[in-house]
């Protein structure tokens, strides 16, 4: 009897230890296995929380076993309403929790499109990701696809007022509306797609377009889901240099008491001349890209000024001294070109009728080698010739308007980072040549350099699910593709390579966020990105959060998906985090408005600069030529750094870092880091 009671008890402590284990639940004793995989299956002990419910239901539909995969995540929905990231399970325990997504996912995969598209758009409402887009965009295509409906593509409206357009713009912003009733997928601007996160009914759209000078044919499309495009193009000229003044003749007539001087010569400018002024008085000028015009006046002054605009605003203006024009000079030719502030004396030469020797270059305020902080320059030089000069090129694009004996003239360079080589060729009439060529350093302002900007280092990813091995190539693409942004400061990997070694850590143990703060911290990086691969039977997502070393403040958490997990796919959604991390973090320049004891107030609001961000406090300092004066670009002075504490619908309050020896005052710049 006593060996009876003993085998009870010991049965019923058995069944409460199982119990307890979680060895008993419901459902789940039944096992449904496919192609040697079990599925329905959870990771610890099923305990009939939202979390267990939410997990077995995605290994349900892992499975295709959808109709339990069904029934477990609308429970886990019931318990938790929310899709959300790194919901709390117990203690410090985090899960991205998405019932409603995959819920949408399985409905789509059962034919239930409706249910499907109600239930995506409740986890977009909840919190948006990529995944829930790519699978509302799917359903919305089998919609229409069903429905059968003709198929129209898009509409698609750009903001200019004509097909062909100015401007003077820098950089020269494209804008306009796509619109579809069946979804508008892509936009592609000069071929390039704009970054989108879903398909929309009606999408605005601007982009900030780089532009050199001259004629630019810009086509912009636009797809909608079922693969319809609409294109339209705009032709953009880009004139951002002032007219070209000629002058063929200076009279004088000193039998008039005074001293009347008559001048003959014409305006050229590709955008259509608009103003022409001649000693402060108004010229009448008819708008055309070349204007000519006579002109009498009483030279009271020992010289004259000419200014004239284009329609554009661009502007030459020049002075020329009286003193040194011979009295009657018919045969003189004068060939004048400046920006507004090109304001020095241009004088005509008188030639004999031999011409023996190639044109002579001459350049104002550059020598040979020259450093300067601007992104573009203004050439401004002479060209003269005993015979006329009838072709003048700077790196081989052609600047000659109208043949001259003497060319003063101005052309546009955009500078690349570095080292840049100028050469001006001419030819005159008889076939003489000419060159010269000019080194033109461009260097790069402080708070503006790359070396200044947030640093980071991108650490292994959490494989969940089976990863093939193609998903491993990821976190490289990853990196390359940030670099190729140059928005941030990227930790070699080999630096990371020798920390793990010294420190001798695997990759493995990254996933833990302590020890990856602590190791971006030895990298000397200012942030990490850690993240996961998540792959399943349907498709591959990945998520990737980017943390503050110092803070341990998650300042961004960006997502991808795609059904398509080959190299070119995971290529491509490379280039989609990196892109996402870019936009989050934008370069911003403000002031500041005041400062109170360790706080700063600047000019960025909402939407402008998010909070936790860092930012450089610096000053600018205007860099003059040594000789001419001219300012050549402002160079700056990094004075601190803050961090960012609250923020305003028109301002923000940051706390200083570093303030350093510097007195921060109103009106010094900040830059986002």
């Amino acid at each position: 009897m006593k060996f009876v009671r003993k085998r009870g008890l010991v049965l019923i402590i058995l069944i409460a230890l199982c119990l307890f284990s979680g060895c008993i639940s419901s459902p789940g004793e039944n096992l449904y296995i496919k192609d040697n995989k079990t599925y329905g299956v959870t990771e610890g002990a099923f305990r009939h929380r939202w979390w267990n419910y939410y997990e077995r239901g995605l290994s349900f539909a892992d499975g295709q076993f959808f109709q339990e995969a069904v029934s477990d995540l609308k429970q886990a929905a019931k318990y938790r309403i929310k899709d959300q990231r790194r919901a709390r399970t117990y203690g410090m325990h985090f899960v991205d929790y998405f019932p409603h997504r995959e819920l949408g996912i399985v409905y789509y995969q059962m034919g239930n499109l409706k249910e499907a598209g109600r239930e995506l758009e409740l986890s977009l409402n909840n919190f948006p990701s990529a995944k829930a887009r790519f699978y509302l965009d799917r359903v919305r295509k089998a919609l229409i696809e069903h429905e059968a409906k003709a198929a129209l593509p898009p509409r698609l409206t750009l903001s200019f007022k004509a097909d062909e357009i100015w401007t003077r713009e820098d950089p020269v912003v494209v804008s306009g509306v796509a619109e579809d009733e069946q979804y508008v997928a892509g936009l592609f601007i000069r071929g390039v797609p704009l970054f989108l996160e879903g398909s929309q009914k009606r999408i605005p759209f601007k982009k900030s377009l780089v532009l050199s000078q001259g004629r630019h044919a810009i086509e912009v499309a636009a797809k909608n889901l079922l693969g319809k495009v609409t294109k339209d193009r705009v032709i953009i000229h880009v004139d951002r240099e002032g007219p070209m003044i000629t002058l063929d003749e200076i009279l004088f007539d000193e039998a008039v008491s005074g001293r009347s001087v008559t001048i003959l010569g014409s305006i050229y400018d590709e955008a259509g001349v608009s103003e022409l002024n001649i000693n402060g008085r108004s010229i009448p000028v008819q708008e055309s890209k070349e204007f000519f015009f006579s002109e009498r006046f009483l030279a009271d002054k020992n010289d004259f000024k000419l200014k004239t605009r284009d329609r554009l605003g661009n502007q030459t203006s020049t002075i020329i001294p009286l003193s040194s024009i011979q009295s009657t000079t018919p045969n003189s030719v004068l060939v004048a070109s400046a920006d507004s502030d090109f304001t020095d004396y241009l004088v005509a030469g008188i030639f004999g009728t031999k011409d023996t020797t190639p044109p002579l270059i001459k350049l104002k305020g550059w020598t040979d080698t020259q450093t300067v902080f601007l992104e573009k320059i203004y050439l401004e030089g002479q060209i003269s010739d005993e015979g006329n000069v009838v072709s003048l090129e700077a790196n081989g694009v052609p600047m000659l308007r109208r043949e001259g004996r003497d060319i003063f003239f101005n052309h546009l360079v955009d500078l690349k980072e570095g080292e840049n080589i100028i050469l001006l060729e001419a030819m005159d009439k008889t076939g003489n040549k000419a060159s010269r060529k000019i080194f033109v350093i461009r260097k790069i302002p402080q708070a503006l350099q790359l070396s200044e900007r947030l640093s980071l280092t991108v650490f292994p990813f959490e494989r969940k699910g089976a990863v093939a091995q193609g998903g491993l190539s990821f976190q490289d693409n990853l990196i390359d593709n940030l670099i190729n942004q140059n928005r941030f400061r990227i930790v070699e990997r080999d630096k990371l390579d020798i920390i793990l070694n010294e420190q001798k850590l695997s990759r493995t143990k990254l996933i833990d966020k302590s020890t990856a703060l602590k190791l971006g911290r030895l990298v000397a990086a200012q942030s990490i990105i850690a993240g996961s691969i998540i792959e399943t039977g349907t498709g591959i997502e990945i998520v990737a959060r980017l943390i503050d070393t110092e803070t341990s403040e998650v300042l961004a958490a960006e997502d991808v998906y795609d059904e398509v997990k080959d190299l070119p796919a995971l290529k491509s959604l490379a280039e989609g985090m990196a892109v996402k991390f870019h936009r989050d973090f934008p370069l911003m320049e403000g002031l500041i408005l005041q400062k109170k004891g360790k706080y700063i107030f600047t000019d960025l609001g909402q939407g402008r600069v998010k909070i936790q961000r860092r930012l450089i406090v610096y000053r600018e300092e205007p860099v003059k030529h040594p000789v001419t004066g001219k300012i050549i670009g402002s160079d700056n002075q990094i004075i601190g750094r803050a961090r960012v504490t609250q923020v305003m619908p028109e301002m923000s309050k940051a706390e200083l870092l570093d303030a350093g020896d510097e007195s921060i005052k109103p009106l010094d710049k900040v830059i986002t880091e």
